[in-house]
């Protein structure tokens, strides 16, 4: 069966414009129109009979869309439509849930891993705690709308949540956990925002190729007076996510 795209007649060749650059416009309305319902483009072989063009001119438009943010080239897997960027907040009040569904998005989250450990220097430090001190792990998969859009590893004082990873098996969300473990409320204290190449595991979780970086954002959060609860470190796909600064409430 023809595709239902193929069923639009290549675009008119008109004299002083390029085929290629006519192609990319013919393309570039199709993404507009929503006729890539599952946000996958055909082949090049199949787009180059459909406009009647060697692979060389093709290339040239997609290339075009790519440079103008509306296609994305994943290598060995095909070119996809580039959907509207995630917006994510960063805030004295940062919660992935409610960012989510405040958009009118539908938020999951997958428990990776979760256990107790020995700190290293590096959680140590940023939770004000001793080298070797107990901390609860965890480790999150977040989807909206389906799709993966970050990894999340988060460590607690083990002493101060001692019941952390009980509650967590019940599914209970992080703000409930920590309120039925004593604090009421917690703030963003600090967010560090990196950029790094993802690992072979990480790149499979996010379904992303691994020559593409992430948003790696390091964040440590407080209760009310000030103590620190949590470091995390979550690693966001850079093509799908914008993290927004918020500027402090006065």
């Amino acid at each position: 069966m023809t595709p239902d795209v193929f069923r639009h007649a290549a675009p008119l060749r008109r004299s002083g414009v390029s085929v290629w650059r006519q192609i990319a416009e013919t393309l570039s309305a199709d993404i507009r129109d929503g006729r890539f319902g599952d946000g996958r483009l055909p082949s090049e072989s199949e787009l180059a009979a459909r406009f009647h063009v060697n692979r060389h001119t093709l290339r040239q438009a997609v290339q075009a869309l790519q440079d103008e943010g509306l296609v994305r080239i994943e290598r060995g897997r095909g070119m996809f439509v580039q959907r509207e960027l995630l917006d994510y907040p960063l805030a004295r009040r940062t919660r992935f849930t409610e960012t989510i569904v405040r958009q009118g998005l539908v938020p999951t989250q997958h428990l990776l891993a979760a256990g107790e450990e020995a700190a290293d220097e590096r959680v140590a430090r940023e939770l004000g705690l001793a080298p070797g001190d107990a901390v609860v792990r965890i480790e999150n998969l977040s989807e909206v709308n389906g799709q993966p859009v970050s990894v999340m590893t988060a460590w607690y004082p083990a002493r101060r949540f001692s019941g952390l990873l009980a509650l967590l098996q019940e599914g209970a969300s992080t703000t409930e956990i920590l309120r039925r473990l004593g604090v009421e409320d917690y703030l963003r204290a600090e967010s560090r925002v990196t950029s790094q190449m993802p690992g072979e595991e990480t790149a499979r979780l996010l379904r992303q190729p691994p020559s593409r970086p992430l948003l790696c954002v390091a964040s440590i959060d407080i209760d009310p007076a000030g103590e620190r609860i949590k470091y995390g470190e979550t690693l966001f796909c850079g093509d799908r996510v914008q993290l927004r600064v918020v500027p402090e409430e006065r």
